[in-house]
């Protein structure tokens, strides 16, 4: 990449930085999730940068460090997936249980709505882990228990004994 390039994106995100501090809604461009930007390129988008970190002078690119990395397309969640009832069971297409098949985790569809906010994945992969899991052993151990592989000790000290 030319170096005069680097300086004049740096510059136009600067200025953009510097335009949003002095006027956080008076951009030209939408901003996610509401409110305006002025940063062109992920304002053309609809999906506008209010918040600018690292900023560095366009004049300043050629003797200040800054560190890179690159960046490839990865999908970083997925929303979507199997329907589920609260068990975690699965659901066929015509709204029934399937039996003995659970879902959790990413597969897991509809946990969220349309939306998820971020952090928010812990509900499906941790709590609705836990709800698959229980509900996938009871499933396996059958009516009132009878193919459970040993008895369930009344406390954790009783496991060290």
């Amino acid at each position: 990449v030319p170096l005069q390039t680097l300086v004049d994106t740096h510059q136009k995100h600067f200025e953009a930085a510097k335009k949003q501090e002095k006027d956080p809604d008076g951009g030209p461009f939408p901003a996610y999730p509401s409110g305006k930007t002025w940063d062109e390129p992920s304002g053309k988008t609809g999906s506008g940068k209010k918040f600018f970190h690292n900023i560095i002078d366009g004049s300043k690119v050629a003797t200040e460090p800054f560190y890179v990395a690159i960046i490839t397309p990865v999908i970083h969640y997925c929303m979507g997936g199997l329907e589920c009832t609260v068990d975690a069971e699965c659901i066929d297409k015509t709204g029934k249980a399937i039996p003995g098949l659970y879902v959790a985790g990413e597969a897991a569809g509809g946990i969220h709505g349309n939306n998820r906010l971020g952090g928010n994945s812990l509900l499906d992969c941790v709590v609705f882990g836990r709800v698959a899991g229980k509900a996938a052993c009871k499933f396996t151990f059958g009516q009132d228990e009878k193919f459970k592989p040993c008895p369930v000790p009344k406390e954790i000290k009783e496991l060290c004994k």
